[in-house]
């Protein structure tokens, strides 16, 4: 997010910028958990880290997502990493939990039922609609 005013308090020595031969570079799940939107408050308190971005932006704008990832992997990757397993763990956790409650039962008698009943699919073309 380099704009006229952060290049202001970079040439000043407010703000700083990571050679890119030092940063280190990280893959992030695009879950929800892990979106800018959700962890960027929290790094908003971070003077070390908002050293790298600009004071203010626009309404409604976030830093870019590969950027914020780059720069809070650099500057801290053990944090980037107890995110990361602990999101791609809440994910894991959720899809294990009790198959019978999600489970359809059907009694013989409705199967019965259901295969007596004409079945159209809506992505058929019937011949009629054809030319």
């Amino acid at each position: 997010m380099v704009n006229k005013d952060f290049l202001k308090a970079l040439l000043a020595g407010k703000k700083q910028l990571l050679p890119l031969s030092g940063c280190k570079m990280v893959n992030v799940p695009h879950y929800d958990e892990l979106s800018v939107k959700n962890i960027w408050p929290s790094c908003t308190e971070m003077p070390a880290i908002m050293e790298f971005f600009p004071d203010s932006l626009p309404k409604g704008r976030l830093p870019d997502r590969e950027y914020f990832w780059t720069v809070l992997n650099t500057l801290n990757n053990e944090y980037v990493s107890q995110l990361i397993a602990h999101a791609t763990k809440q994910r894991n956790q959720a899809g294990e939990g009790n198959v019978e409650e999600e489970s359809i039962v059907l009694t013989p008698k409705m199967a019965e039922v259901l295969k007596e009943a004409p079945m159209i699919s809506r992505k058929y073309l019937s011949l009629s609609h054809t030319v």
